[in-house]
């Protein structure tokens, strides 16, 4: 039995969990911005208002279950480009056909690519040699934020305020931060949650300087044994094409499980 290995399932009810479990994890996330805006809840999918302009306000999985009428995107629209910040909605195949046309026609554009992989969480490989990997303990959650920011902006944290956006993701019920060590040290961190079986690994990010050394190669095979520990039957995590957090999944014997689009709306004042 090969390491990616999972019982023959419908592939659209596979996207269904998958985009379940990413908008899920995100409706959690307690940001402050967000300021109440429950979620919109279109066709399968949720619309999520993270705060004005913020790059992670997105429409998710919407369409997969049905048409995205144009009294939909109206309300997908309204609610995600408050404060005039752009719109952003993730397409990926197996939502309604009519759905991509749609946002054509309303000067949508690419803005990225993604790739979402997949694999059952065991049997999980053997330990990166000179990583350790573990979840968080008390007091650490500053740390972590920390590392966050210096793993995906190579820099601290510029304030509190930014700060405290990553001390949220550690506080999102249902999460758990692991770190990655070497010789002790704090190198790297990860999340995983857990979502109807459903394990999503995410904010994979490694300190620039101590990249290429196996690290977040240890933070998937980590979470990978706490998924199968915890009753998932599916582990995911998205990567933007031909990068080295691509090679590392696949490397950890997980495989596409299909391509998505994120598809924007610019603000009016960029036309």
């Amino acid at each position: 039995m090969s390491a990616s290995f999972l019982p023959a399932q419908d592939p659209r009810v596979l996207a269904r969990r998958i985009e379940n479990a990413q908008a899920e994890q995100i409706d959690r996330t307690p940001i402050s911005s967000r300021q109440g805006v429950p979620a919109l809840r279109v066709a399968g999918g949720r619309a999520l208002y993270l705060g004005p302009r913020s790059p992670f306000s997105a429409a998710v999985g919407v369409g997969l279950d049905g048409m995205v009428s144009l009294g939909d995107l109206d309300r997908i629209e309204e609610l995600l480009g408050q404060g005039g910040g752009a719109v952003r909605i993730e397409l990926n195949p197996f939502c309604e056909p009519s759905l991509a046309a749609k946002l054509g026609a309303r000067s949508y554009r690419v803005e990225r690519f993604l790739q979402v992989w997949f694999r059952a969480p065991t049997p999980v490989p053997p330990p990166v040699p000179g990583v350790e990997v573990r979840p968080l303990r008390p007091g650490e959650e500053r740390r972590w934020a920390e590392l966050f920011f210096l793993s995906y902006l190579g820099r601290p944290p510029s304030s509190e305020l930014e700060l405290s956006g990553g001390v949220g993701i550690v506080r999102t019920p249902g999460n758990t931060c692991f770190l990655a060590l070497q010789k002790g040290e704090p190198r790297g961190v990860g999340v995983v949650s857990v979502t109807e079986g459903v394990a999503l690994l995410s904010a994979d990010g490694v300190v620039p300087l101590f990249r290429g050394q196996g690290l977040q190669l240890a933070l998937i095979q980590a979470r990978m044994a706490w998924a199968a520990e915890h009753g998932a039957d599916v582990v995911t995590a998205s990567t933007e094409p031909a990068t080295a957090s691509q090679r590392s999944y696949e490397k950890a014997g997980f495989r596409c499980a299909y391509p998505k689009l994120v598809m924007v709306r610019p603000p009016f004042a960029s036309y």
